[in-house]
């Protein structure tokens, strides 16, 4: 069993100024609404967490001191977000979003990578108005869902996947030299709901969908640029709540929240047959859970953080592929205001972080504390300088 506790004491003395600075131009960050991470680890092993807002994606990143500058917004055009976000095993950083056409019309979906923790993000790509490619009279419909970015961590090629009204789920691939190819189906028929994809390391590219009927999918890569249908069954479904988590080579794990009591269940695919339901507590919890892996006590665990039914920040962790042993869920001491959308991460010494944003827009982050017993975590702390928005300002 993995322990977790909180300290109350000291919320440490950057809490309070840091609230009273005024937030970064382009309006208020709030978190991805597409992503399920967006505190990710660089080469260099600080921590960066993105945001978006009306004028185009946020970010805050760790100093050499452990503070954290920013936020600094990126300016994209008519951007209509939301920002989706994934990383490569070298710590590159890929974006996706939806940007309006100054004349109107439908959003296209552009792209754009940051290389290096701390430095600008190369020119954003246009992928177009999404399409099945090589359908003769195919009509554009609007983005319903995504887009969503998926990295193959062997390859490194780069995927941008988004769900369709009228059409289904398209993904558009870019290789690991840089090509892009067309818009092409992964899906026969439309969704409802919103979709997550993953792509663990050395299995297929997944999608797991949401459809009309109160069915979940999983479609997964066939090879040739195909995919199959490979899973079905009956759930209910939070929409808006669905994340994705390697826990095996070829293997991903599957957590959203079950409307009967807001709950966490997490479903994978079985050996030679059908995946099950695994419970995972948090009964009356919202939104998005936050996942990781992360070493602790000598086990590989998961990490998982949520907005509780009290509204306080609640972490829990089980070692990976084991929920069926249980999960315990303990609040992470009391940050002094409400906070949205937790999302763990692990630091360059190795320590578990949870990073959150408040009412403002900022950012507040704990990190666990090593001379404590289990996962105990020490006081939080709001970072960041709030710094004026600077278009392609990373330094």
């Amino acid at each position: 069993m993995v322990v977790i506790r909180g300290r109350n004491r000291g919320r440490g003395a950057r809490a309070g100024a840091a609230a009273r600075r005024a937030p970064s131009a382009g309006g208020t960050p709030t978190v991805p609404a597409a992503a399920g991470r967006w505190l990710f680890t660089g080469g260099d092993g600080r921590l960066t967490a993105y945001a978006t807002s009306a004028a185009g994606p946020v970010r805050w990143t760790e100093t050499a001191h452990g503070t954290f500058d920013g936020p600094y917004t990126t300016e994209a055009p008519g951007w209509a977000g939301p920002l989706s976000l994934a990383s490569s095993r070298e710590g590159y950083v890929y974006f996706a979003g939806l940007r309006v056409p100054e004349d109107g019309g439908l959003p296209s979906v552009v792209v754009s990578t940051q290389y290096q923790t701390g430095r600008p993000l190369a020119d954003w790509y246009d992928l177009g108005v999404p399409r099945p490619s090589g359908e003769e009279g195919a009509v554009a419909d609007a983005v319903a869902a995504g887009p969503v970015v998926v990295v193959n961590q062997v390859s490194g090629s780069v995927h941008v996947l988004v769900s369709l009204p009228r059409t289904g789920i398209l993904r558009r691939s870019r290789t690991g030299e840089g090509r892009w190819g067309r818009w092409k189906r992964v899906t026969d028929r439309p969704y409802a709901g919103e979709f997550t994809a993953a792509m663990p390391t050395g299995g297929p590219l997944e999608v797991l969908a949401v459809g009309h009927e109160g069915s979940v999918d999983r479609w997964a890569g066939a090879g040739g640029g195909r995919f199959e249908l490979r899973d079905r069954f009956g759930t209910s479904v939070v929409d808006g709540t669905p994340t994705a988590l390697e826990t095996a080579r070829k293997r991903a794990t599957y957590i959203w929240r079950h409307s009967g009591d807001d709950s966490l269940v997490a479903w994978r695919a079985g050996d030679g047959g059908s995946g099950r339901l695994l419970p995972l507590g948090g009964a009356g919890g919202r939104g998005r859970p936050g996942v990781t892996r992360a070493p602790v006590g000598g086990h590989d665990c998961t990490v998982l953080a949520q907005t509780g039914a009290h509204g306080a920040v609640e972490v829990a962790a089980h070692v990976t592929g084991s929920e069926e042993y249980g999960t315990w869920w303990a609040p992470v001491g009391d940050p002094g205001t409400p906070l949205v959308a937790p999302q763990p991460g692990v630091d360059g010494a190795g320590r578990v972080v949870v990073a959150a944003l408040d009412g403002t827009g900022a950012l507040v982050l704990t990190r666990q504390d090593p001379t404590q017993d289990g996962l105990a975590f020490g006081p939080w702390n709001r970072e960041g300088t709030h710094a004026p928005s600077a278009a392609g300002r990373h330094g």
